[in-house]
Parts: structure tokens; C-alpha cells; sequence
């Protein structure tokens, strides 16, 4: 009978108001009549939108409030400790305030008054129950409660896996033998899938899997940085996880004495990724490191890597001339390949022949010829780079400059109406110029064919939804040379304004989300092209630059923190100072 009075309240006000459209209304009522549910079992199925009204509409109806709990101030903890976690989540039944003795309680279904009788029995007090959207709902009890993490259950679980694990299905990767797939519990498989998703999800670029005398840690690295994940798998399962990665990349699982190396192709929920694992003997056990690579990743363009409008716009013309050399460096993990194919993007057209030779290939790109090197067969970077200029190219990516041999085909090839782009492992954009040197390459042919230097790091870029405005202080402000960048317009006094982390559910409370570079981009003019010359050193070389106009990696960080993309600290930490 309530139902009944209640869908004649509904499809008044619905005549009344015009959020809903009239097919909307004639969808909603024609699932009650077929499947014969109430009103309030139906709202699951609504559009977030339709959710809220129908629910207001409902609160209105039985005298029950309506929270809106994505704009709803985050319970206290105290709060929400006043019903177990498990009552909560099972019953969806959040506590969001309270006042004297009466606690009010975000429901999906607040008329079930047996349901607020326990909870008040639970609670100690008088539950005023409340209506909420079953999705905001679920996102706000994640906010009180943390979500539910289904590989930490996994692991506490180690006597044995929670049945709801035990029924997912296994990820399908390429494996061995299928015998000795066998041997490997379903317990380890579900783990290390789970592992690597985590990893996935967490948007980390490594996994860590470390032994230690009685324990074995996982850390992730996150935005440059690595953080434990807790709880650890058990020592008792180091073995096991470590043979099954094995498995997985076709990897000898009784060689634990020698460094290994694999990939695993491996297919998540969300996109395909190819896994570099690599194994090192240590005296507590063998360790295990995993490169997390996005095949199907969309390439960033060069303005979105965080080059600023004037390096950019100088940047573009060198990658379009017709032949020389432009170098990318910095250290491991800095984004020197990612840069590389942003560049390659740019220049990609039906114009161009444009091929690679990389170790591995890590994006995939149309129109363009990449190969991967395979030292096992031969093939080699200089080797490669060799047939490569028998294959007519007029652009060639050369992953990394690591000998004497591949620098110099590198240099010949940009010489000869090629345009090269490589990268190299130095601390700053000078420094590739001595590198080179140092290598055996000819400093008349270096500077003859090296059209610029970029040297870059990798800031962590701050969460947009939590950091906060502060003003830097006095003495701190003139210790960072701030007057050194009134040349390209950034004044910065008492009033300006920066920006430090806080940290919220969105960033995981790191109060970062995401990279952002820095650059110094070292251009070859006939002042740097008689230094090289002259074999003069990276420090006399740099300083010829920035009297040229070059901003160093701290100016260029800097610059960004001024803009509130970064902290001041973090570009301090990747610049070193």
C-alpha cells in the first residue's frame, strides 16, 4: 500500500520538475512494472543524476533526509568507529554525524527500520537514518575506511585465499611447460597477479620484491618514489612468487645463482603491458625487480612533458631540420625516452622514413619502423645502427649511446643528412659534450654535428585537489637566486605565492599526482662549437651556455614552482641542491 501511494507521490512531482526527461520517467516506471521491485531497489540502476532525485523525492515522501555525500564534510573517525566495519559495509550504512545521543547514519535504504534498530543496538545511541546515493555512498565509506584491498587479503590470508579470490579468473600470460605451471599454488598465482594489477592500478613504474634474514618486502615506485606496500607476502612464499615471475618470463627456475633477465607480455583489466623482470642474487635470497611498461600508453606531446613556450618553440625547429645530432640526457628513469617519442611524434609524417633501434621498444608507434635490440642474435645497437643506413632513413632514434663504436656511426650518419636523436646517462646537458670526448669521438666531429643538448628530471607535479598557498620566507627566497630569472619575467617577492603538498584521499595522501620535467636545453652556437673544439670542460661549456640564454634544470624547476605546478623542495631534491 506505501509503495503504491508512493508512486502516485513520484509521478506528480516528476510532472512538476524537469530534471528528469519524460523518457527517463517512462524508463523508470516501466522497470517497476516488469520486474515488480520497489522504488528503492531500483535506484542502483538510475544515472547518478536521476539517483539523487528520485532519493530526495523519497526522503521527502517518508520525512527521512537526503545527504548529498560528495559534498558532505569527511566523518570523524571517532564517528564512524561507532559501528563496526564490517556492519558497514555489508549493510552500507555510513555514520556521518552526531549530535548529543542521536547519530545520523547515510543508508541505502533508511526505512528499513529492523536494519536501524541493530545499528542503534551497535551503536549505543538513537540512529536518525538518512538516504543516500548508493554510489556516493560507496565512495565515502572508501574515504572513512580505506578501500578494500583484495591483495592484503590475500596475504593475511596466507593459510589460504579468500574464496572470492580463489574465483578469478587467472590473467593469461605467455608461461613455460604447462607441467610446471602445475607445481605453482593457485594461491601464488592469485598473489602475484594481484601484485602486478596493484602495481598497474597504483600507476607504479617498478616493483620491488626484496628478501631480507626473515622477511620479504614489496615496494612500488610511484611517481619517481618508492613506498612499501603493507601487508608483505610471508617469507614462506618468497620461494614461490619468485619461481612463478620465473614461469611467467620463460626464465630457468633452479638458476638462483646468476642474475636473470625476461619479459613477461601480460594482459591487465585495464590495458596490455609488457613486464622487464629482472633477478639478482643476494645473500638472503634472490631479488626482484620489474619494469612496468604501458604498450597501448598514449604519447605525450611536447607541451604536456612540460616544456615552457620558449625552450618549445626552439626545440620544435631543431627536430625539423634535415640532418644533425640532438641528445637526451639525465639518469636513469628521468624520461629521456619518454621526450624521444614525443619528438618522434611531432616529426612523424608521410614525409619522413623515420626508424628505431631501442632496448626495449616501449611505446608502439604508427608509420614508424622500430626495431629492438637482441645481443643474444647479434644485434646490436652499433650493429643495428649499421643496416639501419642501408635502409634509406631520414630520422633515426638510437636508444642509448653506450660505446665508442655506436657514438661514432651515431656522429657519421648526422654528417651525412641524417637526423639522429639518442640519449646518454650525464648528470646535466654539458656533460654529453665530455662524454663524448671521453668516449674516443673526435671533438671536430661532435661539434660539427651536435645541434643541441637536452638535460632533464622528473618533478612530481602537485595534486590540484588538496595543495595549499603559503609565502616563502625572506632569506629562504634570496638563497634560491630568484633575481637570476628576472630575465625571462619571473619577479618573485614577499607576495608572491607558492604552493606546498597536504595530501588527500585523490593523491593517496602524498599530496602529489603525476610528473611533470624540467629541462635546460644546451643549443650549439660558434661559442660552444670552439669550446668543444678547444676540449674545454663541461663547466667552462655550461657557463657559455647560460650567458647564451640557457636555463639551468634548477631555473627551469623553479620557474615551474613559481606556477604552482611543483614544491620548491621537490625540485631541490631532483635537481640535487
Amino acid at each position: 500500500m506505501l509503495e503504491k501511494k508512493f508512486e502516485s507521490f513520484l509521478t506528480e512531482k516528476l510532472k512538476e520538475q524537469s530534471t528528469i526527461s519524460l523518457a527517463e520517467q517512462l524508463k523508470i516506471f516501466d522497470e517497476k512494472n516488469r520486474s515488480g521491485k520497489r522504488f528503492i531497489d531500483l535506484v542502483p540502476s538510475l544515472k547518478p543524476d536521476i539517483q539523487k532525485v528520485v532519493l530526495k523525492l523519497m526522503g521527502e515522501f517518508h520525512q527521512i533526509p537526503f545527504i548529498d555525500l560528495d559534498h558532505y564534510t569527511q566523518p570523524d573517525r571517532e564517528i564512524v568507529s561507532l559501528i563496526p566495519e564490517k556492519l558497514i559495509r555489508h549493510f552500507k550504512a555510513l555514520p556521518v554525524g552526531r549530535v548529543r545521543n542521536v547519530l545520523t547514519v547515510a543508508m541505502t535504504d533508511p526505512t528499513d527500520v529492523v536494519l536501524v534498530d541493530r545499528l542503534g543496538q551497535y551503536a549505543k545511541c538513537e540512529i536518525a537514518p538518512a538516504f543516500a546515493s548508493p554510489i556516493a555512498l560507496e565512495r565515502a565509506i572508501d574515504r572513512a575506511l580505506g578501500p578494500v584491498d583484495i591483495l592484503s587479503q590475500a596475504i593475511k590470508g596466507a593459510g589460504g585465499v579468500p574464496k572470492k579470490l580463489v574465483e578469478q579468473p587467472i590473467v593469461s600470460v605467455q608461461t613455460a611447460k604447462k607441467d610446471e605451471v602445475t607445481q605453482t599454488t593457485t594461491q601464488t598465482v592469485n598473489i602475484v597477479n594481484l601484485l602486478i594489477e596493484k602495481a598497474i592500478e597504483n600507476r607504479a613504474s617498478d616493483i620491488h620484491l626484496e628478501p631480507a634474514h626473515e622477511s620479504f618486502y614489496v615496494r612500488y615506485r610511484v611517481d619517481g618514489v618508492l613506498y612499501d606496500y603493507e601487508p608483505a607476502p610471508p617469507k614462506s612464499m618468497e620461494a614461490s612468487i619468485i619461481s612463478r615471475l620465473k614461469i611467467m618470463a620463460n626464465l630457468d627456475i633452479a638458476e638462483r645463482r646468476l642474475p636473470q633477465d625476461g619479459r613477461i607480455p601480460y594482459q591487465s583489466k585495464e590495458k596490455e603491458v609488457n613486464l622487464r623482470i629482472s633477478t639478482f642474487p643476494t645473500i638472503y635470497g634472490e631479488n626482484v625487480v620489474i619494469r612496468v611498461l604501458d604498450m597501448g600508453g598514449s604519447i605525450l606531446s611536447l607541451k604536456e612533458l612540460g616544456l615552457l613556450p620558449d625552450v618549445l618553440q626552439k626545440f620544435e625547429a631543431l627536430i625539423h631540420q634535415t640532418y644533425g645530432m640532438i641528445l637526451v640526457t639525465g639518469p636513469t628513469g628521468s624520461g629521456k625516452s619518454t621526450t624521444l617519442y614525443s619528438a618522434l611524434n611531432k616529426m612523424n609524417s608521410i614525409e619522413r622514413h623515420i626508424i628505431t633501434l631501442e632496448d626495449p621498444v616501449e611505446y608502439r608507434m604508427d608509420r614508424i619502423r622500430q626495431s629492438q635490440i637482441d645481443p643474444k642474435s647479434g644485434l646490436t645497437f652499433a650493429r643495428g645502427l649499421r643496416s639501419i643506413m642501408r635502409q634509406d632513413p631520414d630520422v633515426i632514434m638510437v636508444g642509448e649511446i653506450r660505446d665508442l663504436e655506436t657514438a661514432q656511426i651515431a656522429v657519421q650518419a648526422a654528417l651525412t643528412g641524417h637526423l639522429v636523436l639518442s640519449t646518454l646517462h650525464t648528470n646535466d646537458a654539458a656533460s654529453a659534450v665530455t662524454r663524448l670526448m671521453d668516449m674516443g669521438v673526435e671533438p671536430f666531429l661532435i661539434s660539427s654535428s651536435l645541434l643541441c643538448v637536452i638535460g632533464q628530471r622528473l618533478a612530481r607535479k602537485l595534486c590540484l585537489k588538496c595543495k595549499k598557498a603559503y609565502h616563502l620566507d625572506e632569506a629562504f627566497r634570496k638563497s634560491l637566486k630568484f633575481d637570476e630569472l628576472s630575465r625571462v619575467g619571473a619577479v618573485v617577492d614577499a607576495k608572491s605565492q607558492f604552493y606546498q603538498r597536504v595530501g588527500c584521499d585523490d593523491c593517496k595522501q602524498t599530496g602529489y599526482q603525476g610528473r611533470i620535467g624540467a629541462f635546460e636545453m644546451l643549443i650549439l652556437n660558434d661559442d660552444i662549437r670552439r669550446l668543444i673544439v678547444e676540449k674545454s670542460s663541461a663547466e667552462v661549456i655550461k657557463r657559455t651556455g647560460i650567458e647564451g640564454g640557457m636555463r639551468t634544470l634548477k631555473q627551469d624547476g623553479l620557474l615551474k614552482a613559481i606556477q604552482g605546478m611543483t614544491t620548491i623542495d621537490e625540485i631541490l631534491r631532483v635537481t640535487q641542491e
